[in-house]
């Protein structure tokens, strides 16, 4: 009898299993079967889907997204280079690509990783939904199609699974039925039937990152709105009088910080958030202290080598100094003013408090300052003069390699929760342009700014209260502009695994899913959100050893020697 392998989720995770396993061919049993099941186009899954708009950009520059291994990566499987999404599409290394580009991309990983199976292997396709997932002998996948997949291990990567609905969320849709108005719940705005909202009319937004953007461009850009950049290098925004006014605030009252342009890094080995240090912390306050000090750090480093003539101290006496002292200690700033004489050249540590705390007497004012907030932000992400703000970004990349390769443990968890809260601020933002676009929308009037600590009420009419603007601003339409938080109770096969919790619980080495009293499937993994082990990213960076590869090729292999050992109990 067949081995058979099915893996549900063909996007990015699936697809670059995929790649491992036939990375690691030599493995497999002979006539062995995988079958991959996605509603969504193979490789490019929902979120890289072919027939979104245009307009969606991803916020990796082209140059940054790979899905194959390189030198760097240490894993007990082949070596497997490919190529880049530059090298492969022929785009510059510091283009932000369309979505569907990257899509492209990953289908054509997806097509070549099937390709390089060997001869007897067979590769199945199954462009539906799996609905349930039954044991036995062997596990039986039930699909939307009504057809079945028998399978001797199964792999569930479906990405990010969520749309569970809260009672709030529940009561705010209930309100804009019995009002007249709309609420869109968090999702990913490309999926939203956006022209609920009318043209003219004023919007409440809750969220600034990615999905937030997002939003922004569907309703401007992606109804007629144009950009033009003058003489000066300014945007001006001309409307199509399609547009809603909106009004964004969210709980830090700004946008997520620009993806920019990252200078050279000769050393990636951690100073203070070492794998020596997480041993020994006894405490996340311990580590969250650490991981800001490598930030910092990563500034200063960048600022000393690369812009020497704007520091007054040898590098070796500031670093001694700096690390002597904790990220909290005055005598810090005192050094750091020694050391820098320029305000605009010191790291800037707003992400560990709030970047907006001042309060305005009207919107007006409020935006006036958005506009010079963004300015400057651009301008850190894209000037090489700024390269020192950029190199933060080296610092938080160093910091979440570590934590990926640690143990976990209650502590662990803890600070990768606390390092959440502005790990997304700090590195996964938009193109800088996108923020220019802001700022020409504020002057347009179709964009106002709400400010921070934004909370959102039913009147008689949705109404949002800050702590930056001393009166409350109404609308009939709200959208949740972020994406809905992991959740495996709203998908039907994983409903029954997650044993009513938010995320399937897994053995956090091996991926294996757990049951109800913990014990491991041996023949079932989960890698994604909606687990309770692993999360990783859709691409990785090349050149940097990233744990999206390490896992995979582990799992693959894992995957292998299940498929080997049950071969011989599968002969008729």
């Amino acid at each position: 009898m067949t081995a058979v392998l099915a893996i549900i989720g063909a996007g990015p995770r699936g697809t670059g299993l995929l790649e491992r396993l036939a990375a690691n061919a030599s493995l497999l049993p002979a006539g062995c079967e995988i079958h991959v099941v996605d509603p969504h186009p193979a490789g490019a899954g929902r979120v890289w889907r072919p027939d979104q708009s245009p307009l969606m950009l991803m916020n990796s520059r082209a140059g940054d997204v790979t899905m194959f291994t390189d030198d760097s990566v240490r894993c007990a499987g082949p070596i497997s280079p490919g190529p880049t999404l530059a090298e492969w599409s022929g785009l510059d290394d510091d283009v932000f690509p369309t979505r569907r580009q990257g899509g492209a991309y990953l289908r054509w990983c997806f097509d070549r990783a099937v390709r390089a199976f060997p001869r007897g292997v067979r590769v199945f396709v199954h462009q539906t939904n799996a609905v349930a997932l039954s044991d036995g002998p062997r596990q039986t996948v039930a699909l939307a199609n009504g057809t079945h997949v028998v399978a001797d291990v199964v792999v569930l990567a479906q990405g990010n699974v969520g749309g569970h609905r809260t009672p709030e969320q529940l009561a705010h849709q209930d309100f804009a039925a019995r009002t007249g108005g709309t609420y869109l719940p968090p999702s990913c705005p490309g999926d939203e039937d956006l022209d609920r909202l009318p043209a003219g009319e004023a919007v409440l937004v809750s969220g600034m990152g990615l999905a937030f953007v997002d939003l922004v461009v569907l309703l401007t850009q992606g109804r007629g709105g144009r950009f033009t950049r003058g003489r000066d290098g300014s945007l001006t925004y001309h409307p199509s009088g399609r547009e809603p006014v909106l009004h964004a605030g969210s709980r830090r009252g700004v946008p997520y910080l620009p993806k920019p342009v990252l200078p050279p890094l000769a050393d990636r080995a951690p100073r203070f958030f070492t794998p020596a240090l997480l041993a020994r912390a006894t405490t996340p306050g311990e580590l969250v202290g650490a991981a800001c000090r490598e930030l910092v750090w990563a500034h200063y480093r960048e600022l000393f080598a690369a812009h020497t003539a704007r520091t007054r101290m040898p590098w070796d006496a500031f670093a001694s100094e700096f690390a002597a002292l904790p990220i909290t200690d005055p005598a810090l700033e005192v050094l750091v003013a020694q050391a820098v004489p320029d305000q605009a050249d010191r790291a800037d540590t707003s992400f560990l408090r709030a970047p907006l705390t001042r309060s305005f007497p009207d919107q007006a004012a409020l935006n006036t300052w958005m506009r010079d907030h963004l300015r400057h932000a651009v301008a850190r992400a894209t000037d090489p003069r700024h390269s020192a703000h950029a190199a933060v970004l080296h610092g938080l990349l160093t910091v979440s390699e570590v934590l990926e390769r640690a143990a976990p443990t209650p502590s662990t968890a803890r600070t990768a929760a606390v390092l959440s809260r502005f790990a997304a601020y700090l590195g996964s933002g938009p193109p800088p342009h996108r923020l220019e676009q802001l700022q020409a929308l504020t002057r347009a009037g179709l964009l106002h700014f709400l400010g921070a600590g934004l909370r959102v009420t039913r009147t008689d009419a949705f109404t949002a209260h800050t702590d930056s603007l001393p009166f409350a601003v109404r609308a009939r339409h709200f959208v949740e502009a972020r994406l809905p938080d992991p959740d495996a109770r709203t998908h039907p096969l994983l409903l029954p695994l997650a044993h009513n919790r938010t995320r399937v619980p897994v053995d956090p080495d091996t991926f294996h899913v757990l049951d109800d009293t913990g014990d491991a499937h041996p023949r079932r993994l989960a890698l994604g959100l909606f687990a309770g082990g692993g999360a990783l990213g859709a691409f990785s960076r090349p050149g940097r050893n990233a744990p999206f590869f390490r896992q995979n090729d582990d799992t693959a292999r894992r995957v292998l020697a299940e498929l080997n050992a049950r071969t011989p109990a599968l002969t008729p």
